[in-house]
């Protein structure tokens, strides 16, 4: 099976065909390559099959992962992005992302990435969770509030769980 290539020549014909064959080979190689411990070798692995076919989703997907595993969320953001690109309704993408930016101290970025995974599964308790304490830290109350409701979280717990917490982001209570 081959996959045309994007680059076209000025008659408007492609120049060449990628051979899916040898991207599916590298990702599989990367994917030995991580069985037996060898991180690096599979991620490049994973850079042979992306010269091929850059916009080849599973092998983003799992060099992002790598990138995460060995401490570099910087390096997977664009991985993550390029994927996201390419298929933008994948939930574990995002929230691999998401927890690349907040690594990172992206938090804003983060969030975004939360209402994102929220888009796509309303029901995605982890992102509703995680985005409900970054509006804390950013001191966005009402909408931490709303995100413990959907949660369904009465809200005598959400006024008891602020209070606590009043130490750690400044909230003042009323006594």
């Amino acid at each position: 099976m081959a996959r045309r290539s994007k680059s076209d020549t000025s008659s408007g014909r492609a120049s060449g065909f990628i051979p899916l064959e040898y991207v599916e080979a590298y990702t599989f190689q990367a994917v030995d390559w991580c069985r037996s411990g060898e991180a690096e070798k599979a991620i490049a692995s994973l850079g042979k099959a992306l010269a091929l076919d850059p916009e080849s989703r599973p092998a983003l997907l799992m060099r992002a992962g790598l990138w995460m595993g060995q401490g570099h969320p910087r390096k997977a953001i664009p991985d993550l992005s390029k994927a996201l690109a390419v298929e933008g309704r994948h939930v574990a993408a995002y929230y691999v992302r998401v927890q690349a930016h907040q690594s990172l101290s992206h938090f804003r970025a983060a969030i975004a990435d939360y209402s994102r995974v929220l888009r796509l599964d309303a029901d995605h308790r982890d992102a509703r969770v995680n985005r409900a304490v970054l509006h804390l830290y950013f001191r966005r109350y009402d909408r931490a509030i709303a995100d413990f409701k959907q949660l369904g979280i009465p809200e005598p717990l959400i006024v008891t769980a602020l209070a606590k917490w009043s130490g750690t982001i400044g909230l003042r209570t009323s006594s």
